[in-house]
């Protein structure tokens, strides 16, 4: 049994119970003699008959047995194959042959030992390729231990990469050659990491110094201990990626990873902002929120109708962009111009590529901050290029005004779209001093001149703008059957409500950058709403939805979603997901959905109905 606390990467932290030892997720098998200390988890060979191993986990309560077959090809044959090593254990060796592959999801596993993992690690891209191939083949749920592979420098990207159980015999093996193990640097001179005080565990500030296991144990406990906050705090890629100079091997698996199982890592990564993430070295241009962001805006985003006039500017260091001094120099340029609302501006930034201004609260547009160099990458020029493709075939424009560094954003001039007359505004200026500013409003204002105002004013404009937050979040076909029919906005601009002049159809608040839906909205999207979780029709929605309730779920379905929860087919209530969709069917235990309304019987009488908190605001 698992319980799944919080997810980052392809980690589920938590705790799991196996054979009745309880293990923390990620965890730490300490390798102990029979005579060693017994406290925490610990990992123990016992004797064994000819050509089998015994080992023995051990939480200091209870312990678990695993008895298997040495895992040597002269004795097991060759690679491939699934072997029981006791209640609930099996012993793996991917790839898989199609038979192993299709027995293994028949069984029910607690414990996954990986008993090639070490061999398949040396070679690279079969390590990343085995593990896609085991949690396809036995999910989510059990518990996964890559004996003999972990090293203090590698526990970040192993827990990363969703490797639950770690142990610390290959570290004790390099200590016992007199290697001096370092979580940042990997393998360090002993003689000067003890006199220059780099550890200070007590068998390195004793005198004598004492002997390397201790000192390569508690550089393991380091290890996880950061791992662990990392991930808690949301941070464990970046601590992934502050490690890569410990081992070439390690870029080298975020690589393969960041491709190979990319579908997996966009999955288990939320839909919801956080704190502001740092993005400095070229393996952050493939983290799995930038690479959803960057393909919804060509998969799900239009500019909105009434934006015939682009204007391009550049990024700023504060988020949201419009709150910058830069871009609110910018706006004060353009101030008085008509018909402004015409206008269309997108900021070009690495590595998110394009934002439109109505997407600068979608995570991770407002949450991210980047080393400004005015060097680009070639796959952050593709990525501008091709979004500015997108922006110019799914749009209105007919004229555009580029506010940008001439110099820099060549790239830019070299692949414009065809057919799209541009102005640029600098010969080499900064883009906030008075000439380029003076620049910038009679470029803006030579645009506008032919454009006639937006039929319905600003507040139609605004509605153009939400659907197209909505379309990114939910698909085009969600957003447009929500904006079906009249509809009114209230509230104030970092608050933004959705309402049918009734009823509330779903808010906007600009931390959360994305929708949320009542349950009037979801009637909108019913009988085939996006994002649903289908409940057990046993089960009674007097709380939170939690895994045993799930029935199906949407494989589109990340965590902070906004997700329509269905019963037989008809309307339940909404939430926010806890869980990705895959998840909560493969998982025994934890919230699936946080209701926040549910779906009652209708009565005769209006006082039943979700009301607005004030005045219906403007038909749009």
């Amino acid at each position: 049994m698992r319980s799944v606390e919080r997810l980052e990467g392809l980690a589920l932290l938590g705790r799991a119970t196996v054979g009745g030892v309880s293990v923390p997720v990620p965890g730490l098998l300490e390798s102990r003699t029979e005579d060693g200390e017994t406290a925490g988890l610990s990992l123990r060979s016992v004797g064994a008959p000819l050509a089998r191993r015994h080992l023995r986990i051990s939480d200091g309560f209870a312990s678990l047995d695993i008895e298997f077959p040495v895992p040597a090809p002269e004795i097991l044959g060759p690679p491939g194959g699934v072997v029981a090593g006791g209640p609930g254990v099996r012993l793996v060796r991917p790839p898989f042959p199609p038979a192993s592959r299709e027995s293994g999801r028949e069984r029910t596993a607690e414990l996954l030992v990986w008993s090639n993992a070490r061999t398949l690690w040396s070679e690279g891209l079969p390590f990343i390729e085995a593990l896609r191939e085991l949690r396809m083949t036995f999910g989510a749920a059990p518990v996964l231990w890559a004996p003999r592979l972990a090293l203090p420098h590698r526990v970040a990207l192993l827990v990363y990469l969703g490797v639950d159980l770690l142990d610390s015999t290959e570290g004790q093996m390099a200590a016992a050659r007199g290697d001096y193990l370092d979580p940042v640097l990997g393998t360090v001179d002993a003689a000067v990491a003890r006199s220059e005080g780099r550890c200070t565990c007590r068998a390195c500030v004793s005198e004598p110094p004492g002997p390397l296991d201790l000192h390569t144990l508690e550089a393991y406990r380091r290890a996880l201990a950061e791992a662990r906050t990392a991930a808690r705090t949301g941070r464990l890629r970046e601590l992934v990626e502050a490690r890569l100079a410990a081992e070439p091997a390690l870029a080298e698996m975020l690589r393969y990873a960041d491709r190979e199982l990319a579908g997996r890592l966009e999955e288990r990564t939320p839909v919801t902002g956080g704190p502001s993430h740092p993005y400095v070295l070229l393996e952050s241009y493939r983290r799995p929120e930038m690479v959803r962001f960057r393909r919804r805006l060509t998969e799900r985003y239009a500019p909105p109708p009434s934006k015939t006039v682009l204007l391009l500017v550049p990024c700023s260091r504060t988020k949201p962009y419009r709150l910058s001094r830069s871009h609110r120099r910018f706006a004060s340029a353009l101030d008085g111009l008509s018909p402004l609302e015409r206008l269309h501006v997108v900021s070009v930034s690495s590595p998110i590529g394009l934002v439109p201004r109505e997407l600068e609260d979608v995570p991770p547009a407002r949450h991210y901050d980047i080393p400004v160099t005015g060097e680009w990458e070639e796959r952050e020029r593709a990525a501008v290029v091709a979004g500015l493709r997108h922006l110019a075939t799914s749009g209105g424009y007919r004229s555009a005004v580029v506010h940008l560094d001439p110099e820099e954003y060549r790239f830019l001039r070299e692949g414009w779209p065809p057919g799209l007359p541009a102005r640029w505004t600098l010969a080499g200026e900064r883009t906030t001093s008075r000439e380029a500013l003076a620049a910038l409003r009679t470029a803006v204002e030579e645009a506008l001149a032919s454009e006639r105002p937006v039929g319905g004013g600003p507040l139609a404009v605004v509605r153009e703008e939400l659907r197209e937050v909505l379309a990114v979040q939910i698909g085009r076909a969600g957003a447009d059957r929500l904006f079906s029919g009249p509809i009114r906005l209230a509230g104030r601009p970092w608050f933004q409500r959705l309402t049918d002049g009734r009823t509330d159809l779903a808010t906007l608040r600009e931390e959360r950058g994305l929708f949320q839906l009542t349950v009037a909205g979801a009637r909108r999207l019913v009988p085939d709403p996006p994002l649903w979780v289908s409940v057990d029709p046993a089960l009674p929605l007097t709380g939170d939805l939690f895994v045993p309730g799930v029935r199906a779920a949407d494989p589109e379905v990340r965590v902070g979603d906004s997700v329509v929860l269905l019963r037989d087919g008809a309307l339940a209530g909404v939430g926010e997901a806890a869980l990705p969709g895959p998840l909560m069917t493969q998982l025994a235990r934890g919230v699936a959905v946080r209701v926040r309304h549910r779906e009652h019987a209708r009565t005769d009488t209006p006082i039943s109905e979700e009301r607005p908190s004030s005045a219906p605001g403007p038909v749009v």
